[in-house]
């Protein structure tokens, strides 16, 4: 009887002692398919923007420009250049989808060739949840402004019920090299970015990401006549 009762504690004990390893596996197994889940989304957004910001200023018929001492490229005209705004958070560009050298106007109902990213801070996805934070895409007819408005036509590339993004910067930096008298030079563009993100029903679970961008598409500036002279022709 008692080498029974000794029999029967000692494969408790053993019992205890395979369910916690496997209580332990179990969870540590949960947890990584967690962290892979994040690391594959944050991939896939930083993916998305690294692509597009490489083509920023790219003009399908800048070779016209070559020879004629002046600057006909709308995609890196003043106010649709490439520019990241103060809080960093932000950056707006243009580049030539289609290659016919054309901005068209601002609309809804086709590709207006502008382009942009957003951090958008506390949206609430349903009442009684905590707030995230969401990364916004600028769509076709909206508005190329950094400052977020109701209706602007931005619209959600981070998945706000999984991810919530807790920090995203962008750093514009700009190169200049001399390579003529004068001003003459070339201007080369390139961006840092830096993203992390969070899991929303497990905030324990976090990954920062970070890429270097080279802008294709520089700016070569040449001041014969006091006028800028520049080939952007790299989608």
């Amino acid at each position: 009887m008692i080498e029974l009762m000794i029999a029967l504690v000692i494969s408790g004990v053993l019992f205890s002692g395979l369910m916690a390893i496997f209580i332990a596996n179990l969870d540590h197994y949960r947890r990584t398919i967690d962290i892979n889940r994040l690391t594959e989304e944050l991939q896939a957004i930083m993916s998305v923007m690294t692509t597009e910001i490489r083509r920023a200023g790219y003009s399908g018929t800048a070779n016209v420009d070559i020879g004629t001492h002046t600057n006909t490229n709308p995609f890196m005209a003043n106010g649709v250049d490439i520019n990241v705004d103060a809080t960093k958070d932000c950056i707006l560009f243009a580049y030539d989808h289609n290659s016919d050298g054309i901005l068209p106007s601002i609309s809804s109902s086709y590709d207006d060739e502008r382009y942009g990213f957003r951090l958008l801070k506390n949206q609430v996805m349903n009442t009684g949840t905590a707030a995230v934070n969401v990364i916004q895409t600028r769509g076709y007819g909206g508005t190329y402004s950094c400052t977020p408005s109701s209706g602007d036509g931005w619209q959600n590339l981070s998945d706000v019920h999984l991810i919530n993004i807790t920090n995203l910067q962008f750093t514009l930096t700009t190169d200049t090299m001399t390579t003529g008298p004068g001003s003459t030079g070339i201007a080369m563009r390139s961006v840092d970015i830096t993203l992390t993100g969070q899991l929303v029903y497990d905030p324990t679970v976090t990954e920062t990401l970070t890429e270097h961008v080279k802008v294709r598409n520089d700016e070569y500036i040449g001041n014969d006549g006091g006028e800028e002279q520049v080939y952007q022709g790299r989608q």
